[in-house]
């Protein structure tokens, strides 16, 4: 049994992103590897099969010795395990483990999932980064045009690579829901509560608009990435201006019950929360980024605003509120119908798939 191990910085990205192709590669007899820390939600996977190897990832930090050890403990699972490809996601397992791999001559498929406008010395040390992980990829995976040129100009052009929608979504777990009727009406933030997910813009955008449409809700899912806004969110709570849903493990009930979702961000790969409420027939507002703006079609699934702009924001939102009740709706249908033609998780699955076939042989 020939071995495929995947790499990535949490068991979420797997279980939110990943699964049909990890349980299509099971399916195919592959022995599956899976890299992460450990997660609940990897019991699903090592029920289905999948062998797990935890390895602690400190995502955004820059600690060059805590990044060392990263390298070291890839470099000592990948030798081992000697598998016959490697899948990576995410900036820092991406280029850790396709350095790793590139090492040890073993063929890597990676996903980086979005370009982070980095300032100062971590901007211009990214393309170096870039350049050591990514140089013997035997495919890049782009979610997005943005990051397929900047990686075509980084590298001459001369690296092989596939577009794919993002992650997809699934279309048959998302499912298109009734229209809730907007007697009161629920925005969700869906994201890692951390600034550059635009949780500041939103925090504000909600106040304001609350105070002006008081028929309105804003809910706010996801873990604190930074502890300091944890107290700012009490507060507002406390007020009535916004409420925290914590962290949901299916989030497909409380899409259901909003109306739309904002999504602020200021860089993206190709954002899943976009694709998972817009499957569900939910309208979605957005930051006018790569990594957005390709999930919504202004005007018709949604709204675009400027990036870090909350007058912009709100003008989005208000615009949204004060749609009669059927173009709200009827907006909603067509962000399903885009994710249908376009967005099919499918797709993602079967350009692995291909990828897979054409450089380690028969799947």
């Amino acid at each position: 049994m020939e071995k495929i191990l995947l790499i990535s910085p949490k068991d979420n990205n797997f279980f939110n992103f990943r699964s049909e192709l990890i349980m299509k590669l099971v399916k195919d007899k592959f022995e599956v590897i899976l890299v992460c820390p450990y997660g609940c939600k990897m019991d699903y996977f090592i029920n289905q099969g999948c062998r797990f190897i935890d390895i602690q990832v400190d995502r955004r930090g820059t600690n060059p010795i805590n990044d060392m050890k990263l390298i070291y403990n890839y470099f000592k699972v990948i030798k081992m395990e000697q598998p016959k490809i490697v899948l990576t996601y995410t900036a820092k397992s991406s280029i850790y483990g396709g350095f790793v791999c590139r090492l040890l001559n073993i063929p890597y498929i990676t996903n980086n999932a979005g370009i982070m406008n980095n300032e100062g010395w971590l901007g211009k040390l990214m393309p170096i980064l870039y350049k050591i992980g990514f140089q013997k990829a035997s495919c890049i995976m782009y979610q997005n045009n943005e990051e397929r040129e900047y990686f075509n100009r980084l590298f001459d052009y001369k690296l092989y690579y596939r577009s794919i929608p993002g992650s997809g979504v699934n279309l048959d777990v998302f499912k298109l829901k009734p229209y809730p009727n907007d007697d009161v009406i629920i925005f969700n933030f869906v994201a890692r509560i951390v600034s550059i997910k635009g949780i500041n813009e939103f925090l504000e955008c909600a106040t304001r608009i609350k105070n002006k449409y008081p028929n309105t809700r804003f809910i706010i899912y996801g873990e604190y990435d930074d502890k300091r806004y944890e107290k700012k969110i009490n507060d507002l709570a406390g007020k009535g201006i916004v409420e925290y849903g914590g962290i949901k493990i299916d989030m497909k009930p409380y899409i259901e019950l909003a109306h739309a979702v904002i999504h602020p961000s200021y860089y993206e790969g190709m954002t899943n929360v976009v694709l998972e409420h817009s499957a569900m027939g939910r309208v979605c507002l957005g930051a006018d980024i790569a990594g957005v703006r390709e999930g919504i079609e202004d005007g018709l699934t949604g709204y675009l605003f400027e990036q870090k702009n909350v007058d912009s924001m709100i003008k989005a939102v208000e615009k949204f509120i004060n749609l009669p009740y059927e173009s709200k709706r009827e907006m909603g249908l067509k962000a399903r119908k885009k994710m249908e033609t376009e967005f099919n998780r499918e797709l993602v699955v079967n350009t692995y798939i291909e990828e897979i076939k054409r450089i380690v042989g028969s799947v």
